[in-house]
C-alpha cells in the first residue's frame, strides 16, 4: 500500500512539475518584455520575504505529519483529534501574527531597495501577495492530516490545476497588456483558492475531523514545531537569501537576471524532488514497522535521488548558457558563465542527492538534534554570500551555497542519520556519494566537451538547440542507466520494485474490464 500510495504522489507531483515551467517559461519572458526586468527583480524579491514570513507553514506541516504518522497508521481517530485539535489553535494564532508582521515588513520594504514604483504601490504590491499566505494558517489542518496519510495527490492535483490556471491567466493579462497588478492579485488569490479547496477535499475524506469531541489539546505539536522551524529557516537561509543579498547590493535588475538563471534549474529541481520527496510520508510508516527493512529502501531512493541529480545536473551544465540567452532574446546581461553553469549544476545535484538523508532525519524526528547545525549553517550561508558577493557577483552567492552545503551540511546530517537510525558507520555514505560524484563529473565533462565539438550546429537556430538538448539529454540518461544498472544493486532493485507495481496495476485493470 505504501508503495502504492508513493507511486500516486509521485505521478501527480510529476505531471504538474512538468506542466507548470512550460507556463512559466512563457510567461517569465513575456512579464519581462512588457513591464521590464526591474519590476520582476521587484515581484522575487517579495516572493522572498514572504517566503520568510511563510517560514511556519511547511515547519508547521513537518511536525503536525511527524506526529499523525503512527496514529494514521492504528487508526486512532482519538489520538489524531488531539493532536489536530492543539494544531489548529497554533495555526490561528499563526495566521493572524503573519497578517500582522506582513503588514508592518510592506510598510518598511520600499527602504530595502530603489524600487521601480512609488512607496504606495510598492506597500501595496506586498499586501497583495502576503495577505493570502496569512489567511491560509486559517484553512490549511486538514490538508496536512491527508497528507500525513500518504494521500497527497488527493488535493495535489486541484492545487496545481489552480496553479497551472495562474499561469494560464497571467499569460493572458500579458497579451492583452493589462496593468501589472493583475498579475499580483492572480498570484494572491491563486494561494488562498488552493488552500480553500484542499481544505474542502480533506475534510470530505475526513469528516470525523470535524467532530467536536472533548478530548484534551495535545501540546506535543507545539514541542516538535519549534525544532522544525529553525529547520526551515536554516533551508531558507540557504537556498532563498541569494534574491535579498543580490537586491541590496546588485539592484532589482540583476535579481531579475539571477532569477531567470534560476527559474530555470528550481523548475528542474522541482521536477526531481516531486519524484524524491513523494516517499516523505511512506517513509514515515515505514520506520513504524518493525519488520521493514528501511536501509535497504533508504539505498534504493537514494541511489534514484543521485541518478536523477546526475542525468540534470549534466545536462544543466551543458545547456544552461545557450538556453538561457535564447529565452531572454540574446540580452547581454542574461549571459551565463562557465562558473555559474557548474555552480548551478553541482547545486541542484547536492540539493537532491540529500533528499533520502532528510527525509528519513525528518520521519524519525531527528530535526530536534539538528538545531545547532541548523543555525550554523544559515549563518554560514549568509556571511559567505555578503563576502563573495562583491568580488564574485552572482557566482559569488552560488558558491556560498556549494560551500555551506558541502561542508556544514554534508558533514552532519548523515552522520546523524547513520549513527541514530540505521546503526551504520557513516563512512559508508560518504563512500557512496563520492564514487557516484566522480561518475557524474566524468560524464559531465565528456559531455560537455561534446557538446562544444557541435557548437555550429546547436547555434545555427533554435530549433537546431532543441534538437541538440533532446539527443543529449537521451545520450546522458542512456549512459547512467547503463553505469547505475550494471553498478549499484538496490538501484535494480528499485527499478523491479516499479515494474513489479506497473504490471499489478495493468493485471488488475484487464481484470476490471474482463
Amino acid at each position: 500500500m505504501r508503495t502504492k500510495y508513493s507511486f500516486y504522489n509521485f505521478l501527480v507531483s510529476l505531471i504538474t512539475s512538468v506542466a507548470l515551467p512550460i507556463f512559466g517559461f512563457i510567461k517569465v519572458r513575456m512579464f519581462i518584455d512588457l513591464y521590464g526586468s526591474d519590476l520582476n527583480g521587484l515581484q522575487l524579491t517579495i516572493m522572498n520575504v514572504i517566503t520568510f514570513l511563510n517560514v511556519f507553514e511547511l515547519s508547521y506541516s513537518l511536525a503536525f505529519r511527524q506526529l499523525l504518522f503512527k496514529p494514521l497508521a492504528e487508526n486512532d481517530r482519538d489520538r489524531v483529534l488531539s493532536i489536530y485539535n492543539g494544531a489548529v489553535k497554533v495555526f490561528r494564532f499563526t495566521g493572524m501574527a503573519v497578517l500582522v508582521v506582513g503588514a508592518l515588513t510592506a510598510l518598511l520594504f520600499p527602504m530595502f531597495a530603489e524600487s521601480p514604483l512609488g512607496y504606495g504601490e510598492t506597500v501595496t504590491m506586498f499586501l497583495i501577495l502576503c495577505v493570502p499566505f496569512g489567511l491560509s494558517y486559517f484553512l490549511m489542518g486538514p490538508n496536512f492530516v491527508i497528507i500525513a496519510d500518504q494521500k497527497e495527490y488527493k488535493i495535489n492535483i486541484w492545487i496545481q490545476t489552480i496553479a497551472i490556471l495562474r499561469m494560464v491567466l497571467m499569460v493572458g493579462v500579458i497579451l492583452l497588456k493589462l496593468p501589472y497588478i493583475y498579475i499580483f492579485l492572480i498570484e494572491g488569490l491563486q494561494v488562498f483558492i488552493a488552500n480553500f479547496i484542499a481544505r474542502r477535499i480533506a475534510l470530505k475524506n475526513y469528516p470525523w475531523l470535524k467532530e467536536n469531541k472533548q478530548l484534551p489539546y495535545d501540546d506535543a505539536f507545539q514541542k516538535n514545531a519549534k525544532y522544525t522551524i529553525i529547520q526551515r529557516l536554516s533551508t531558507l537561509a540557504t537556498n532563498n537569501t541569494d534574491n535579498l543579498v543580490i537586491t541590496f547590493f546588485m539592484g532589482y535588475t540583476m535579481t531579475s537576471v539571477y532569477g531567470s538563471y534560476s527559474y530555470l534549474t528550481e523548475s528542474v529541481s522541482k521536477i526531481i524532488n516531486s519524484a524524491i520527496t513523494s516517499p516523505i510520508n511512506s517513509f514515515g510508516n515505514l520506520f513504524n514497522d518493525s519488520g521493514a527493512d528501511s536501509y535497504s529502501v533508504f539505498t534504493e531512493f537514494f541511489n534514484f535521488a543521485v541518478y536523477i541529480a546526475s542525468i540534470i545536473g549534466v545536462c544543466i551544465f551543458v545547456v544552461i548558457g545557450r538556453f538561457v540567452l535564447i529565452w531572454m532574446k540574446m540580452r547581454p546581461e542574461y549571459s551565463v558563465t562557465i562558473l555559474i553553469a557548474f555552480l548551478f549544476a553541482i547545486n541542484i545535484f547536492y540539493m537532491t542527492m540529500r533528499e533520502p538523508i532528510i527525509i528519513c532525519r525528518d520521519a524519525n524526528g531527528l530535526f530536534k538534534d539538528a538545531k545547532n547545525n541548523a543555525y550554523l549553517l544559515a549563518i554560514s550561508k549568509v556571511v559567505l554570500s555578503i563576502a563573495l558577493i562583491q568580488p564574485l557577483g552572482i557566482a559569488g552567492v552560488l558558491a556560498a551555497t556549494m560551500l555551506t552545503n558541502w561542508t556544514v551540511d554534508f558533514l552532519y546530517n548523515p552522520v546523524l542519520v547513520y549513527k541514530k537510525v540505521f546503526h551504520l558507520n557513516p563512512l559508508r555514505y560518504y563512500k557512496m556519494v563520492f564514487t557516484r560524484l566522480g561518475v557524474a563529473i566524468l560524464i559531465g565533462a565528456a559531455a560537455y566537451a561534446g557538446w562544444q565539438t557541435q557548437q555550429a550546429f546547436v547555434t545555427s537556430s533554435t530549433l537546431h538547440f532543441l534538437m541538440g538538448c533532446v539527443v543529449l539529454g537521451l545520450i546522458v540518461f542512456v549512459v547512467f542507466t547503463i553505469v547505475y544498472w550494471f553498478s549499484y544493486a538496490s538501484f535494480r532493485k528499485l527499478i523491479q520494485r516499479g515494474w513489479r507495481l506497473i504490471r499489478h496495476k495493468m493485471n488488475k485493470n484487464k481484470e476490471v474490464q474482463a
